[in-house]
C-alpha cells in the first residue's frame, strides 16, 4: 500500500501539532528509578509499573488498557502469570490512572484501540513478571545462602529444588526490596509455556457473575446528584429558550443547568431527573443541517465522485481503451452506524478546590485528563481519572464528551454528580460509523482478461475528529490547543482510514487504482469497531466477487489464484474452505467468501444461508485466522463469535437515517438487534504461528458483511449492493 497507513499518519500529525515526542519506558525495568506511580501503595516492593507485592503474597497487577468486554484483561493478565508460575486468576487486577509509563508507543496515548493491546504488551509484561520472579528467587537465595540455579518460583512460593526449604512471597519481600530490579531477563521459552496458548478461563468472570464488579453507571459517592441532559435534536443545533417552571416542580429536582447545546436536569436520583426533563419546556435553534435528510446525503456524495479525489494506490499502467471490450461498473453504499454498547454512558465527578475527580469507562484516561485539564484551567496533575471496566464500546469511549458534560454540572453544581445519558441520548448523538459511497469498476478485454481494478470511495475524515482529541494532550499545558486546528484541516482532506480495507487489496492484478475522496456533511462521526475497513471491505471483497463470476471463475478458486504463495490471505482462505466445506454445501444451504486483513491480523469467513419464504437466513458462519502467537484460544474464539453477531447485526439490520438535521431512530425498536433465534451456528479456526500475537478484537468484523452478500447472490442470483440487506428484502427492491 502507498503512502501512511492511519496508524502512522495519525502518530505523525499529533505529533507534530504537539511538537513534542513523549518518552516511552517500562519503569522499573529500565535503568532508572521509576517516577511515582499514581497507584503505588507505601511498604511494599513494586519493581516496576505494572506489579506490586503486597505482605500477604499477593501480587496487584495494574492494567493499562480499558476492558471493555474483548478479554484484555485476561490476555494481559496471562502474559504476567506465565512468567510468575501462577494462575492468572491470582491477580488483583486494578486500572492504571494516568502515567508516562503506561503510554502505549504507538498512538503516544493510553488510548485501547487498534487491537494492539496483546501484541505492543508481549513482551512488556512477561519482562515484568520476569523482573519480580527474579527478585523473589534473589531475595530466596540470600536468605537461605543457596545457589540462586535451585530456588524455583511458581504457586506463590519458592522453593529449593530438593523440597527442603520454602517461603511465600510475602515473607520474602522485604529481602527482595533490598535487591536491584533485574535487566536482560530471559523469557520463558515457547516450550514451556503452562498458560499461553492454554488458559482459558475469564479472569473478570467472577465479579461479573456475582454483581461485585463496578461500571460507570454503578458508581455512587456521598453527596451524589444525578443529572440527564436534553439535548437539541439536530446536529449543531443551540438553545434559543428553555422554560424550566414545570421541571423545578417535580419531587426530587434540584436545579436546570443551561448549555449552549443542551440543558441538564439535577436531582436526587436518575428517576427524578428523567420525569423532569420529560417536562422541561424548551426550543431550539436549528442547526447546519436543517432540512438535511439521507437522501440529499447520498446525492451529495454521489455529486462528488465528479470531483477529482486523492489517488493512495496507482499500480501498474492503464491499459489501452481500445483493449477494453467490457466494463463493469457498480456503486456500493452502507449508512451510518450506531455503536449502540449494552452499557449507556455514564461518568461521576467531583469537582472544587481547583482539582477534579472522576469515574468513568472509557478508551484513553491521559487524554480525559487532559481534556478535563484544559477544560478547568488547572494543572494535569490536579486531575485523577479513574478508570472502570465498560459494559461495551467499539470505539466509541474514545470520545469522552460524556465525561466532560458530568464536569461541567459538578462544577456549576459544586457538588458530586453521576451523568447518565438515555438509550435514546446514546442513539441520537453517537460518533457514527460513517456513511460512504465507493464507485468500483474493472475492465476486461477480449479474451474475457482483467484488465484493470479501480475503486473511488466517498467518505468523511474520522481522524479530523481525533485530532483535538490528542492536542490536549500532546500540547503542554501553556500551549493554546488551537495549535492543532491546522492538523484537524489537514487530516479533513486527507484521511488514511477513508480508503483502509479497500487500498490494501492484496490480489496480484494488472492494474489497481485506489482514489480517496473526502466528503463531510458535518454528522459527527468516529471509530467504530475496524473503522474504515468494516465498509471498505464490503465494497472490495463483494466486487471481487463480481468480477469473479463475470470471469466465470469459482470465488475462491479466483482469489487464491491471485494470492502469492506466502500471503497470509492464503493461509486463512486454505483453511476456511477446509472447515466449511466449499462448494459442498447441502442442497438449498449457499456460500458466500471473503478475507481482509487488518491490525496485522488476517481473517476469512465463509457465510452459509438458506431462504426461508425467499429471504435468506444465515445458517453458519465459519472463521479461519493467522493472529499470530494465540493467547488464550477461547478469548480469541469469544471475539471471532462476538464480531460475527455485531457485524451481522449491521449487515442485515443497522441503519441510522438522518431527517431534517436530526436522527430518526432511538432505541432497539427501531435500531434492532440480532435475536437470539437469529444467531448462526459460529465456528473459529486457528492457523498455527509461532509469531507474536497480534490483534482479534477488530479484525473478524470486516469480512462477514461481503462474505454474506456474496452468500445472498449465490441464493438468489441478486446482488445487494446496498446495507442493511434485509432493507432490500423487505421493500422487495434490491440493488
Amino acid at each position: 500500500m502507498s503512502g501512511l497507513d492511519r496508524r502512522s499518519f495519525l502518530r505523525n500529525v499529533s505529533v507534530a501539532g504537539a511538537g513534542v515526542m513523549l518518552a516511552i519506558t517500562l519503569g522499573g525495568c529500565g535503568r532508572t528509578a521509576p517516577p511515582p506511580w499514581p497507584n503505588r501503595r507505601e511498604g511494599v516492593l513494586q519493581p516496576n509499573a505494572f506489579l506490586q507485592l503486597l505482605p500477604d503474597g499477593s501480587v496487584v497487577f495494574t492494567i493499562a488498557k480499558t476492558e471493555m468486554g474483548q478479554g484484555v484483561m485476561t490476555g494481559l493478565a496471562t502474559l504476567v502469570a506465565e512468567e510468575l508460575g501462577i494462575d492468572p486468576r491470582a491477580l488483583k487486577c486494578e486500572f492504571a490512572e494516568p502515567h508516562p509509563d503506561y503510554v502505549d508507543p504507538e498512538y503516544h496515548s493510553m488510548v485501547t484501540g487498534g487491537s494492539n493491546s496483546l501484541r505492543i504488551n508481549f513482551d512488556t509484561l512477561r519482562t515484568a513478571g520476569a523482573a519480580l520472579r527474579e527478585m523473589l528467587r534473589a531475595a530466596a537465595a540470600r536468605e537461605w545462602q543457596a545457589p540462586l540455579a535451585d530456588c524455583i518460583a511458581g504457586d506463590g512460593e519458592v522453593r529449593l529444588r530438593d523440597g527442603s526449604r520454602r517461603a511465600g512471597w510475602g515473607e520474602l519481600a522485604a529481602t527482595a526490596a533490598t535487591l536491584e530490579v533485574p535487566h536482560g531477563l530471559p523469557l520463558k521459552p515457547r516450550e514451556d509455556w503452562r498458560l499461553i496458548g492454554h488458559h482459558d478461563a475469564r479472569v473478570d468472570a467472577p465479579s461479573k457473575v456475582d454483581g461485585s464488579a463496578r461500571f460507570g453507571i454503578d458508581v455512587a459517592v456521598p453527596g451524589m446528584l444525578t443529572a440527564v441532559m436534553v439535548r437539541c435534536p439536530q446536529f449543531g443545533g443551540r438553545l434559543r429558550r428553555c422554560d424550566p417552571e414545570r421541571t423545578l416542580a417535580v419531587a426530587g429536582v434540584r436545579r436546570v443547568l443551561e448549555f449552549e447545546t443542551a440543558v441538564a436536569v439535577v436531582a436526587d436520583g436518575y428517576w427524578q431527573a428523567s420525569r423532569g426533563a420529560g417536562v422541561l419546556g424548551v426550543e431550539w435553534d436549528a442547526g447546519p443541517l436543517d432540512g438535511v435528510d439521507s437522501a440529499a446525503i447520498t446525492a451529495a456524495q454521489r455529486e462528488r465522485l465528479h470531483d477529482e479525489g486523492r489517488v493512495v494506490r496507482e499500480e501498474g499502467e492503464a491499459p489501452d481503451p481500445q483493449r477494453i471490450a467490457r466494463t463493469l461498473n457498480v456503486e456500493y453504499r452502507v449508512p451510518y452506524l450506531a455503536h449502540a454498547a449494552m452499557e449507556p454512558l455514564a461518568a461521576v465527578a467531583v469537582v472544587g478546590d481547583g482539582r477534579a475527580e472522576v469515574w468513568a469507562g472509557n478508551q484513553g484516561p491521559d487524554i480525559l485528563q487532559a481534556l478535563i485539564a484544559r477544560r478547568l484551567d488547572i494543572p494535569r496533575a490536579a486531575v485523577r481519572v479513574h478508570s472502570l471496566p465498560a459494559g461495551g464500546a467499539f470505539g466509541r469511549r474514545t470520545y469522552m464528551e460524556f465525561v466532560l458534560e458530568a464536569v461541567d454540572i459538578a462544577a456549576a453544581m459544586a457538588a458530586p454528580v453521576k451523568l447518565i445519558w438515555s438509550r435514546e441520548d446514546d442513539m441520537r448523538h453517537d460518533r457514527y460509523r460513517p456513511a460512504a459511497l465507493a464507485a468500483m469498476r474493472a475492465d476486461f478485454g477480449a479474451d474475457g482478461a482483467l484488465l484493470a481494478w479501480e475503486a473511488r470511495i466517498v467518505c468523511p475524515s474520522v481522524v479530523s475528529g481525533m485530532v483535538p482529541l490528542i492536542a490536549p494532550l500532546l500540547l503542554p499545558d501553556a500551549i493554546p490547543a488551537a495549535i492543532a486546528d491546522p492538523f484537524e484541516v489537514l487530516a479533513a482532506r486527507w484521511d488514511p482510514m477513508n480508503t483502509e480495507g479497500a487500498s490494501g487489496i492484496p490480489y496480484r492484478l494488472p492494474r489497481v487504482r485506489i482514489e480517496s475522496l473526502l466528503y463531510d456533511p458535518d454528522v459527527p462521526v468516529g471509530v467504530w469497531r475496524s473503522v474504515g475497513n468494516s465498509q471498505n471491505a464490503f465494497f472490495s471483497e463483494s466486487f471481487v466477487d463480481e468480477v469473479a463470476h463475470a470471469l466465470g471463475e469459482d470465488p475462491l478458486q479466483f482469489r487464491l489464484g491471485r494470492l502469492g504463495s506466502e500471503a497470509p490471505e492464503r493461509r486463512v482462505l486454505e483453511l476456511v474452505a477446509e472447515k466449511s466445506r466449499w462448494g459442498q454445501a447441502p442442497a438449498g444451504v449457499f456460500q458466500g467468501v471473503a478475507v481482509l486483513a487488518c491490525f496485522q491480523t488476517t481473517v476469512a469467513e465463509v457465510v452459509e444461508v438458506e431462504l426461508v419464504a425467499g429471504v435468506p437466513r444465515v445458517r453458519r458462519v465459519v472463521c479461519a485466522v493467522d493472529c499470530g502467537t494465540v493467547v488464550n484460544p477461547d478469548v480469541v474464539r469469544m471475539q471471532l463469535e462476538s464480531a460475527v453477531v455485531f457485524a451481522l447485526s449491521a449487515a442485515l439490520y443497522g441503519e441510522i437515517t438522518i431527517r431534517d438535521g436530526a436522527v430518526e431512530q432511538g432505541n432497539f425498536d427501531d435500531y434492532p438487534l440480532l435475536g437470539i433465534d437469529e444467531c448462526p451456528a459460529i465456528e473459529s479456526h486457528f492457523v498455527a504461528s509461532e509469531a507474536s500475537p497480534t490483534g482479534i478484537g477488530e479484525p473478524g468484523v470486516p469480512p462477514l458483511a461481503p462474505a454474506l452478500a456474496n452468500a445472498v447472490f449465490a441464493a438468489t442470483g441478486r446482488r445487494v449492493r446496498e446495507l442493511p440487506i434485509m432493507r432490500a428484502f423487505s421493500t422487495g427492491n434490491p440493488t
